[in-house]
């Protein structure tokens, strides 16, 4: 048998002074009218908007501080007549997860115009099939200053909630990947230790999940960088929140990245469950995916006992003859991840992080055709996710 793995890589630039290479890497790219992007959090850093600014030179048009958790549409919608008000031809997301999404979500909107959030996003059938529709317009180029390990960076895909209907949709478009990933020390200086410890926590599950779920089981590129980002970001994270020990920063801000990689294709049930959990209930993505972490584990756990084996030994449980099979190993992992989550100071129940425990069975519905459910190599119904929620709460 034949196999072929290709990934349209984006380029990555780390280490001190990252971000002032942003203006040749806009020139590079023949971008003469850039957008920057980003939450207004990080809009009032001045110091790391004056850097970004100042690096972009006149190739900066306007700065659109408009982006939020989890990407309410209304948001995308605002930066896309914002966007198009300054004539951009290029977008510079400065944040995290939602500051990229934002960019992604502009990008797109912008292009394929006329077209529906729902029209354009990616769900799982009832026969538990993947549908991905085709957004062929062309997109305008995003770039990437991350201030988080949220990894939303690295990949092809975002996240959109529409409010109107309590549900965050995935849109999925090889084109708005970021061309250009930049990781600078100056970036994450401020950043709260709960946001880091939060967003550590999601790079963690993508690895996780990118290890036991259906869609890269057989590649060995995507099974490597999952697994050597588990290793750096249950190694660093403690360090990198606690201690803002820069080389643990370091080394948590590349594992975070490296599980981005195979975030198509590798994330399934706790993303799954997480996008109408985080849209209905005021959790961020990072806190939910920590919370269901271990849920998602104890799920699939029988499905697959050669593969949850290598995600053991990422976890540095060891497992005799490649097979997990046994109660003592499972726990054993499980218990990996809740000292980290205790060491770290991140939510472990979803009671308490505000979740209405009468709004489980409504979420259910809605995750069950997540498009994220039909990497899961279990099948998950409505009742199984009504059941992982209560054992979650």
């Amino acid at each position: 048998m034949v196999r072929e793995h290709q990934y349209e890589a984006a380029r990555f630039l780390w280490g001190e002074g990252a971000i002032e290479r942003m203006g040749e890497v806009l020139a590079a790219a023949g971008v003469d009218r850039a957008m920057v992007v980003c939450g207004e959090h990080v809009g009032a850093n001045e110091e790391l908007m004056d850097s970004v600014e100042n690096a972009l030179g006149d190739r900066h048009v306007h700065t659109y501080t408009g982006a939020r958790g989890d990407t309410p549409l209304g948001t995308v919608e605002t930066g896309v007549e914002t966007f198009e008000q300054h004539d951009a031809d290029g977008l510079v997301s400065v944040g995290g997860g939602s500051a990229s999404d934002t960019a992604k979500a502009i990008s797109v909107f912008a292009a394929e115009e006329g077209r529906t959030l729902h029209e354009m996003k990616t769900q799982t059938t009832d026969d538990g099939e993947s549908h991905i529709p085709d957004l062929p317009a062309p997109k305008t180029p995003v770039f990437a200053v991350s201030t988080t390990l949220s990894a939303a960076e690295v990949s092809n895909i975002f996240g959109v909630t529409d409010e109107k209907a309590g549900d965050k949709v995935v849109i999925l478009d090889e084109k708005i990947r970021p061309r250009v990933c930049v990781y600078d020390p100056a970036a994450t200086a401020t950043t709260p230790a709960s946001t880091i410890a939060s967003t550590g926590m999601n790079a963690l599950d993508h690895a996780v999940e990118i290890l036991y779920s259906d869609g890269h089981a057989e590649n060995p590129f995507y099974q490597a960088t999952a697994e050597k980002a588990i290793d750096l970001l249950v190694t660093n994270l403690p360090a990198a929140v606690n201690d803002r020990d820069p080389e643990a920063l370091a080394a948590a801000q590349l594992g975070a990245g490296l599980s981005g990689f195979g975030i198509v294709g590798g994330i399934s049930i706790n993303h799954g469950i997480n996008h109408p959990l985080c849209a209905r209930h005021p959790v961020s993505h990072g806190d939910g995916n920590s919370i269901l972490l271990p849920h998602g584990i104890r799920f699939t756990y029988d499905a697959v006992p050669e593969r949850m084996a290598r995600l053991a030994g990422a976890l540095g449980v060891e497992v005799e003859g490649g097979k997990a099979t046994d109660e003592a190993t499972l726990e054993a992992m499980c218990d990996v991840v809740r000292e980290l989550q205790e060491e770290i100071g991140v939510p472990y129940r979803l009671r308490d992080v505000g979740v209405d425990r009468d709004d489980f069975e409504a979420m259910a519905e809605i995750a069950a055709h997540d498009s994220a459910m039909a990497n899961n190599p279990k099948r998950v119904t409505a009742s199984d996710i009504v059941a992982l929620l209560e054992a979650a709460w």
